[in-house]
């Protein structure tokens, strides 16, 4: 054997020495999954990573950046900071700098507001929106994000049409934010939301941090 063999030999044991020593797996909860509303079937994993699998990877559902061998959220202890509205019993949460909202089980969406469905996609689910899936452990939920002035499960129910120009309150998701502009009577409504902490008054047609939706 080679000098050049023997020195490619010891770094080799040497740096699996150093794996072996430093090796994280999820049985040492790296990603400190607590049990409980907001771990495990409802987004928030753990997986040992091949080929070695001394290496972790930490999952966050919404979007959420995985991290491998530390937990993909960062909670701010002071939740009245966190001022994004969530809806359905999902809780506001500062993770990596951002509010997000983490939603209860069969709940989606940028402030929980979609109720999901036990079954994958499939045409005509979404009667008047477009469908999107999300696996949750051994479950698949499918969404349907509704078209400005729908709502429903299914997207089945027409709340708002445009009668004139203008904005007006989304009587449906007042409460995380929402209206409506019409940009031309009798077109198509688009949705908007108001910054964050606030919701849009109808009395006034303007954003307000202190109206209560009714």
């Amino acid at each position: 054997m080679t000098r050049a063999s023997v020195l490619f030999l010891v770094t080799l044991l040497f740096q699996q020495s150093i794996d072996l020593s430093e090796a994280v797996t999820c049985a040492s909860n790296p990603c400190q999954l607590v049990p409980g509303a907001f771990d495990g079937l409802t987004g928030y994993c753990c997986y040992d990573l091949p080929p070695n699998y001394n290496t972790v990877l930490c999952t966050c559902p919404n979007n959420i950046q995985s991290v491998v061998n530390a937990p993909c959220r960062t909670v701010n202890p002071l939740q009245a900071a966190c001022t994004k509205t969530c809806v359905n019993s999902g809780v506001c949460n500062v993770v990596n700098g951002q509010q997000v909202c983490w939603c209860q089980l069969g709940f989606s969406g940028e402030h929980c507001e979609i109720q999901g469905i036990s079954t994958r996609c499939y045409a005509g689910l979404c009667q008047t929106g477009t469908c999107f899936e999300q696996t949750i452990g051994a479950t698949t939920y499918a969404y349907c994000n509704c078209a400005p002035g729908y709502r429903g499960v299914n997207c089945n129910q027409c709340y708002f049409t445009c009668t004139r120009q203008g904005v007006f309150p989304d009587t449906a998701q007042c409460g995380i934010g929402r209206y409506f502009y019409c940009p031309q009577p009798f077109g198509a409504p688009l949705s908007a939301t108001c910054p964050a902490g606030q919701k849009f008054n109808r009395f006034t047609s303007q954003c307000d941090s202190t109206y209560q939706c009714t």
